[in-house]
């Protein structure tokens, strides 16, 4: 299996990047291409080796001079071949890879996807899903992003593919789905969910309705489906929150001067928030696999998302999405 590696991608590129990297050849059964800036991927191995006594394993290189920012408007990825999230793409297309990892700016990302694959089959929008952190492990968000202004038809979408992700990734048969919105009755929420909520009833999904805000955290469903911004928001919300509270019961503790006593519980609950453990998320609806990691990532959280790549190759999910959005499409969409 050959996963093409954006290294110039995320907040601490190139350098955990390729930590990552390094540390997934030497334990996983893969070939990595690095793909980025050639000098900047050279000198970084070196100094890696030159603090490494066990040697570096041996990576194919492609050279990417190009760089798209996370302060960069996403759609410039289309003028800017030579950037590296748009090479990735390129590898996998022209058959050089299987797949393809990003720790890089997700809207380029997601664009690079859309115009190197095109989309996937009868897909109107692509989207992404994240788990939602280790609060719910088997709890699917979608849309975490990708398309902030939605249609009930693309929302439709969004669950099918969610759907088929939790049950071929999480081997959860026959998952549940979910709507957000204010309230749990039929006619609850806004013209988008109320027609959404119609298609989703009429599919063949499992539908158990529409859900609350305190749903996500409690698992009531493995697929919870909104728009992108509200998904985001949602995402961000809950991960800003949790840095708050755990920042200070930790320093409630110290102050008591019982921390030690009690540092593997607030271990345990930062590890049940470390985004390092989702690994990466792929593009949903796009004829190619492209998977997304977090921008604040570290050489293990790499190492996770090369996990999931490896997974999404490993129980073909492309074919498995393009089966069930032919088989099952929602009603309208």
């Amino acid at each position: 299996m050959k996963i093409a590696l954006d290294v110039m991608g995320g907040d601490y590129a190139p350098r955990e990047i390729l930590l990552g990297a390094v540390q997934a050849k030497r334990a996983l059964d893969v070939e990595l291409i690095l793909v980025g800036q050639r000098a900047a991927i050279e000198q970084e191995l070196a100094d890696i080796e030159a603090a490494d006594s066990l040697g570096l394993p041996e990576f194919e290189i492609v050279d990417a001079p190009d760089v798209i920012h996370f302060d960069q408007n996403p759609s410039s990825v289309k003028e800017r071949r030579g950037a590296s999230i748009r090479v990735i793409c390129d590898l996998v297309r022209q058959g050089h890879a299987d797949a393809c990892l990003t720790m890089g700016h997700t809207g380029a990302g997601i664009v690079a996807s859309l115009i190197t694959f095109g989309r996937l089959g009868n897909v109107l929008r692509p989207c992404v899903g994240i788990p939602y952190f280790g609060l719910q492990p088997n709890t699917l968000l979608v849309d975490a992003g990708a398309m902030v202004d939605c249609k009930p038809e693309y929302l439709a979408q969004f669950a099918q593919m969610g759907s088929i992700y939790v049950e071929k990734i999480w081997g959860i048969a026959r998952p549940t789905v979910g709507l957000m919105t204010n309230g749990r009755e039929d006619n609850k929420g806004n013209e988008l969910t109320r027609t959404t909520f119609a298609l989703l009833k009429n599919s063949e999904l499992n539908f158990i309705g529409n859900l609350e805000g305190y749903d996500l955290p409690n698992g009531t469903a493995n697929v919870v489906v909104m728009d992108g911004l509200w998904g985001n928001v949602a995402l961000k919300l809950t991960e800003g929150l949790s840095e708050q509270l755990l920042g200070r019961i930790a320093k409630r503790f110290s102050d008591a001067g019982v921390a030690h006593a009690v540092q593997n519980i607030l271990d345990e609950f930062h590890a049940m928030m470390d985004y390092a453990r989702i690994g990466a998320i792929p593009v949903f609806g796009v004829d190619g696999l492209m998977l997304i990691g977090h921008g604040r990532s570290r050489a293990a959280a790499v190492v996770g998302g090369i996990k999931s790549t490896m997974q999404a190759v490993q129980v073909d999910l492309l074919n498995s999405l393009r089966q069930g959005l032919t088989d099952q499409l929602p009603e309208g969409a």
